[in-house]
C-alpha cells in the first residue's frame, strides 16, 4: 500500500508541475495583419471600396490637400461628418471598411487620425510627426514612431 501511495503522490506532483512548465515556455505572437488599403484621392470626392469620401474643397492647386470637412457615406447611404479638427486633409488615406486613417496638417504639424467609418468619431490620434505613414510587421508608423496594433487594427494605448 505504501508504494501505491507514493506513486500517486508522484503522479499528482508531476501533474501540478506540467502546467507550470508549459506556462514558462515563451509564447510567440504573430504580428497583427490589418487589411488597410491605400486610398489615393485625386479629387475632393473619392471611392474607397464601399465608402464614398468627400474631402471638401481643395486647399491647394496641386490637389494634394483638402480643406474638409470630411464626410463619409456608407454603402447603405448613411453619412457622417468628421470634426473640424480632422482638417486640412493631406496625402494618402487608408481604409479597411471600418476605419479610415486620415493625415492632417495644420500649422506645419502633421497628425494621423483613425476614424470610425460609421460615426466619423476619432478612435485614435497620433502625436505630431514628420515623414510618411506606413505599416510593417503589425505596426503602424507615423514617421519614425512605431505604434503596435491590436487585433481590431487600432494602436495600443
Amino acid at each position: 500500500m505504501t508504494i501505491f501511495s507514493k506513486g500517486l503522490a508522484f503522479a499528482g506532483a508531476a501533474a501540478l508541475l506540467l502546467p507550470a512548465v508549459t506556462q514558462a515556455a515563451p509564447q510567440r505572437h504573430l504580428p497583427v495583419v490589418c487589411p488597410y488599403q491605400p486610398v489615393e484621392p485625386a479629387s475632393g470626392k473619392v471611392r474607397a471600396d464601399v465608402l464614398t469620401l468627400d474631402l471638401g474643397p481643395a486647399a491647394d492647386g496641386a490637389g494634394t490637400s483638402w480643406k474638409g470637412p470630411l464626410t463619409i457615406t456608407g454603402q447603405d447611404g448613411t453619412t457622417c461628418t468628421a470634426d473640424s479638427a480632422v482638417a486640412p486633409i493631406e496625402g494618402t488615406l487608408y481604409s479597411d471598411g471600418q476605419h479610415l486613417l486620415v493625415t492632417t496638417s495644420a500649422g506645419g504639424a502633421r497628425k494621423l487620425f483613425i476614424l470610425s467609418t460609421t460615426s466619423c468619431q476619432p478612435l485614435w490620434k497620433s502625436g505630431s510627426f514628420t515623414g510618411a505613414v506606413s505599416f510593417k510587421g503589425g505596426q503602424l508608423y507615423t514617421g519614425k514612431t512605431a505604434n503596435k496594433l491590436n487585433p481590431d487594427c487600432l494602436p495600443l494605448p
